[in-house]
């Protein structure tokens, strides 16, 4: 009985070391946004989808996503060829020269990548008022 309130200190101290461990992460990685390629593309692709991902609040105002935010499938829209991830909603992902669908928070929506270059979009969900 006397060790309990040391072993309910130390779980807790294990908790808040897994805890900032886990928030420090994820903060270097909100820091910079990455391109996580297809799997069978390599540096030397020069093309992709690049853009903004978010939600747009009362009609004007946009809010930027960050973290995950956009997966590409392929042009059948049934296998994840890439992810890609959002800093404050830019993302850029490379990826090779095909037809993809790109999902995010606007829809799926259908692009053809061409060689050498790169397809803007906007993936933007609609919330009412000032949520």
């Amino acid at each position: 009985m006397r060790n309990a309130p040391r072993g309910a200190a130390l779980a807790g101290a294990a908790l808040l070391l897994a805890a900032a461990g886990i928030s420090g992460r994820a903060l270097a990685r909100e820091r910079q946004p990455s391109a996580k390629p297809a799997a069978a593309a390599s540096d030397e692709v020069e093309s992709g989808v690049y853009g903004f991902s978010g939600a747009i609040k009362g009609g004007s105002a946009l809010s930027g996503v960050i973290g995950e935010c956009i997966w590409i499938y392929d042009a059948d829209n049934k296998k994840l060829v890439a992810t890609g991830d959002c800093d404050q909603g830019n993302f850029r992902v490379a990826l090779k020269p095909g037809e993809y669908v790109v999902r995010g928070p606007g829809g799926n929506q259908k692009i053809d990548v061409k060689p050498h270059q790169w397809v803007k979009i906007k993936s933007l969900v609609e919330l009412p008022g000032s949520l």
